[in-house]
């Protein structure tokens, strides 16, 4: 039977296809069994949020992502140091983020009834856990509303402090525990003095680390206390008492603070139950974050407090970040606004709002944060018109001042806004100078910077200009990626190869031209007219009569050769392709070799230029990753993106003989690897003229 192949051969095929079936089920079984060992490896560590896993693991092959917002620092790089011992992990990579910041923090419970409502920020650390049994212990049978966020950077001793204050809302009909940075403060209705005296003492000593803020319990029917009375002395009655002394007027605290999540942290003083409820629902209005009360009831206090805060939370809606505060009379605002518009208008807004009866102090908004930072410079239809943003007023009116420089009688339009975001380690004057420069070379163009990539794009008045922008641009050092963008007047566009028609082909070859002149015999003569009788020789001989032989036919002047073809010169391929490509990138998806749409544009304009490149030239198609997934499987990566973008100029016409495709994996980085940004500029595909020789 061996000796007959055709009788087994044919079974190999099907033996084939279920030993590669097999191995997929297996690979898929593998990467299934990495991916939940290494979560449980994880979880069992102890990294977790509120006891339960925050890190999800994929496996590509023996190598795994672990992903998630960590819990803290470090976390995202512990996970995968985790994940890199587990038995068959070839290598770990962290692709994790972070929990938002306590930045304020604040944290209240609140009690009215039977009711028990938690709000703010708890740290990962199994802390809402505990405050919410030790809210049910204290309203047996009642309920606990849990609107608590998980955040990191909380500080320590707060769940010990929250415990403790919700143990005493226990001990009072209605109240609230606060805790505003680490000053805790608790307020609430006892039931008699024996309650408030208790209340006092268990809340004497806070945990480490937790300042007191007050404690302010009332009796319902007598006055209100900030520490724990006194035994109460027995007084004679006095036959006149004396008139009680007018209590002096309260001044006015009150605060509210807008954290990075749009928390909003209130305290400080109101003027009722019923103002505060007022201005929680103001302040719940205007974020999606959480809010913390902290605020306290403290009779007395002006009108025009309350109103005055509750403006406050308008503006504040146009803030990133910042705070509010009144001090007396006098009204305080500073952070970070949230977009431009809010920057435009929220100085002016509130120096407006000053006849209200508050003085007002400091002042401080600081512009909007921009990611990725953007300005640009368009030039053309008679005007260079400036977009995007300027790190301050200053940086904006030097740009304003050099392009007026160098309009050279061109309208100039400021469109720019101030915004702040502008990469470190960048300076935006000597690089928008710069860019302004090289754009006033140009007919006509952008120039256009996003984070910390330059590029001008445009049409250069010939290509001696051309070449000298894009060498301006090659000498900007990192972290500046300059791209150039330029194109040529067709006249500096060299022209194609011409191409003989395809009947020259078809026709023979012109005969071969001898140095003699073959025999008379063999070539047709043409009619010659008869030739002028000679003059007489000289005298000597008579010669013989003229009549008597025919006269002798001169030989025929052999044809001068065709005069040698001029040859055109070579084509500059590399010139051509670079105008081709306009300075457009292929680049491609996170861990992907698939085409995107904006592909076929580029790669269109490409073949054609391509096709009028000499034949013999070779085009090198080289693929390259990112730093970020570095992996074994980067080379591979780079290579299967080369070999796409190859496949598609041959689908295109480009001859196959031309291209070559080569991966470089992550070795030949373009872009530093700090930000998404910059590591997406190194997933790319890029054209090269290799040397002839």
């Amino acid at each position: 039977m061996l000796h007959q192949p055709r009788r087994w051969l044919p079974g190999l095929v099907p033996l084939a296809l279920l030993a590669g079936g097999s191995l997929w089920w297996k690979q898929a079984d593998i990467e299934r069994d990495l991916s939940q060992r290494s979560r449980d490896a994880i979880t069992a560590s102890g990294s977790t949020i509120d006891g339960k896993p925050w890190a999800t693991v994929t496996a590509l092959g023996r190598d795994v992502v672990v992903a998630g917002d960590a819990p803290a620092d470090g976390a995202g790089i512990g996970a995968a140091a985790t994940a890199l011992q587990q038995r068959g992990v070839r290598q770990a990579i962290a692709d994790t983020d972070l929990i938002p910041a306590a930045d304020p923090f604040g944290w209240s419970a609140r009690r009215e009834g039977q009711t028990i409502t938690l709000s703010g920020q708890v740290a990962p650390e199994g802390a809402r856990e505990r405050l919410v049994e030790a809210a049910r212990r204290a309203v047996p049978g009642g309920e606990v509303s849990d609107l608590m966020t998980t955040a990191r950077g909380v500080p320590a001793g707060a769940a010990a402090a929250g415990i403790l204050g919700i143990e005493q809302l226990g001990r009072v009909a209605s109240g609230s525990a606060t805790l505003a940075g680490n000053a805790f403060r608790f307020t609430g209705n006892a039931a008699d003095a024996a309650a408030q005296a208790a209340v006092t003492a268990a809340l004497a000593n806070l945990p480490q680390g937790i300042a007191r803020g007050g404690v302010n319990l009332v009796i319902p029917g007598a006055a209100t206390t900030e520490q724990a009375p006194a035994p109460a002395a027995i007084l004679p009655v006095a036959p006149t008492p004396p008139a009680p002394p007018t209590p002096p007027p309260a001044v006015a605290d009150w605060s509210a603070v807008r954290g990075q999540d749009g928390s909003l942290l209130l305290s400080g003083m109101v003027a009722s139950e019923e103002a505060r409820r007022r201005i929680i629902d103001a302040a719940m209005a205007s974020t999606t974050g959480p809010v913390i009360d902290a605020m306290d009831v403290a009779a007395g206090l002006p009108a025009n407090v309350e109103a005055k805060a509750l403006a406050a939370l308008k503006q504040l809606e146009g803030l990133a970040t910042g705070t509010a505060r009144i001090a007396g009379t006098t009204f305080s605002f500073s952070g970070v606004a949230a977009t431009p518009a809010a920057f435009d208008s929220l100085a002016a807004a509130i120096r407006s709002s000053t006849s209200d009866g508050f003085s007002l102090g400091e002042l401080i908004v600081a512009p909007p944060r921009i990611d990725p930072f953007t300005w640009s410079a368009r030039k053309g239809e008679g005007a260079i018109t400036l977009m995007g943003f300027a790190p301050s007023e200053a940086e904006k009116a030097a740009v304003l001042a050099e392009t007026n420089r160098i309009a050279g009688g061109l309208r100039v339009v400021d469109q720019m806004r101030v915004a702040s975001g502008f990469p470190s380690g960048v300076e935006f004057g000597p690089l928008s100078r710069a860019a302004l420069a090289q754009l006033g070379r140009l007919t006509e163009g952008s120039a256009q910077l996003i984070g910390n990539r330059l590029t001008l794009a445009g049409r250069a008045p010939d290509a001696a200009t051309s070449m000298a922008v894009r060498q301006a641009l090659a000498e900007l050092r990192a972290p500046i990626a300059a791209v150039a963008d330029l194109s040529l007047p067709a006249a500096e566009i060299p022209a194609p190869v011409a191409t003989p028609p395809l009947s020259a082909d078809l026709m023979p070859p012109p005969p071969r031209v001898e140095a003699m002149a073959p025999p008379v015999a063999d070539l047709p003569l043409p009619a010659v007219p008869p030739l002028a009788p000679a003059p007489p020789p000289p005298a000597a001989a008579p010669a013989p009569p003229a009549a008597s032989a025919p006269a002798p036919t001169p030989p025929p002047v052999a044809a001068a050769p065709p005069p040698a073809p001029v040859s055109a010169p070579r084509p500059n391929c590399s010139a051509i392709m670079q105008t081709a490509l306009e300075g457009d990138r292929i680049l491609f998806d996170y861990w992907k070799a698939e085409q995107r749409s904006e592909h076929a544009a580029v790669l269109d304009r490409l073949a054609t230029a391509l096709k009028r490149c000499a034949p013999d030239e070779r085009i090198e198609v080289a693929g390259h990753a990112d730093l970020h997934n570095r992996t074994n499987q980067n080379q591979k990566l780079s290579e299967e993106r080369a070999a796409l973008m190859r496949s598609e100029l041959v689908r295109r016409g480009v001859s196959a003989a031309m291209l070559d495709a080569v991966g470089y994996a992550e070795t030949r980085p373009i872009a530093p690897s700090h930000s998404d940004e910059s590591r997406a500029l190194n997933r790319r595909v890029e054209f090269h003229v290799r040397p002839r020789g």
